[in-house]
């Protein structure tokens, strides 16, 4: 059921989110800058619209084949490669498809997997759970592509919001998309996984550029205005049943960032529910959220962000069997 925002409510949180979104188109453009100038130029994508559920309305993404990849609709005599579906970090408020597009590419070149980047709607225009039936199409376009991409080794991945929709069509989802995909694996950066926990008690010992509690607060109003429910696994992963969960999911974190707790809690009870999965839980040292966007050369977050990057392309060659 589509969550629904008073009046008032909905007039203030648009007001504060055009402000936040203008600010942010002009202070995060050196940084944009920074990581296109090392996309790899052998690896070739493309924009496109695919379908939604509704009638009209299209989802754009981009799509990052591995070099020697041909994009060409008709069927291929090679074996077909493995596909991660990937959404990047909003807030839930903030439309930034794109920003992800060196990780993209990179995974597309390191492991000889085509990678498509979604988009998704935003708060508070459209709340929960508009962005998650965003990313179920999303996952179920790639399940009618299965002449060109192998629907089962799928793995989803995300950052900070989208890593919450990755881990979510993971767990609650997967039921949903069973004959169509096989998630083998979910990578999860810097998640906000648990929306129920009250923003002010998301502390860490060393916090680095972290979340002031008022943008953490509007990002659960944005997405999920009906606090009861913020503890339904769709909306906040960390509550899914561990057996939901798929076989191989990675929870990497920054150690100055306040969203890291409820990740490492989240690894601590799925390796201790007896559960079969493999998981993997990585705080990254002296870095905050987000710490892979926009590095410079040289930096202590360039350092961390090759080793997340290096981490997550081992682990899809894995899951993959690449």
């Amino acid at each position: 059921m589509a969550q629904k925002y008073g009046f008032f409510q909905y007039l203030r949180l648009k007001t504060i989110v055009m402000l936040l979104r203008t600010w942010l188109r002009f202070s995060s453009r050196d940084k944009i800058r920074r990581d296109q100038a090392l996309v790899p130029r052998d690896v070739k994508h493309e924009r496109v619209k695919i379908p939604s559920r509704e009638s009209g309305r299209y989802i754009l993404v981009d799509i990052y084949y591995p070099p020697g990849f041909s994009s060409s609709a008709s069927p291929s005599p090679r074996p077909l490669p493995p596909v991660l579906v990937n959404w990047h970090g909003s807030g839930f408020i903030f439309p930034l498809l794109g920003t992800d597009a060196l990780f993209s590419s990179r995974m597309a070149r390191e492991t000889g997997t085509v990678v498509v980047d979604a988009d998704y709607r935003k708060g508070p225009e459209t709340p929960f759970p508009g962005p998650l039936h965003d990313a179920e199409d999303a996952l179920r376009w790639v399940g009618t592509q299965s002449y060109r991409f192998d629907t089962t080794r799928v793995g989803v991945c995300g950052f900070s919001a989208g890593a919450n929709l990755a881990l979510t069509a993971a767990t609650s989802l997967r039921k949903n998309l069973q004959g169509l995909v096989d998630i083998r694996i979910a990578l999860v950066n810097y998640g906000l996984l648990d929306l129920a926990a009250d923003p002010e008690s998301k502390k860490v010992p060393h916090p680095i550029n972290a979340h002031p509690i008022w943008a953490l607060h509007l990002f659960n109003d944005c997405y999920a205005p009906d606090v009861e429910s913020r503890t339904d696994p769709a909306v906040s992963p960390s509550f899914a049943q561990p057996e939901e969960f798929p076989p191989t999911v990675a929870l990497l974190s920054a150690e100055g960032d306040t969203l890291w707790p409820e990740a490492n809690t989240l690894a601590k009870n799925l390796k201790s529910s007896g559960v079969p999965m493999r998981i993997v839980n990585r705080i990254f040292e002296g870095v905050p959220h987000a710490f892979d966007k926009g590095t410079e050369e040289g930096t202590v977050a360039w350092e961390r962000r090759e080793e997340a990057y290096e981490l997550m392309a081992t682990l899809l060659e894995q899951s993959f069997d690449i």
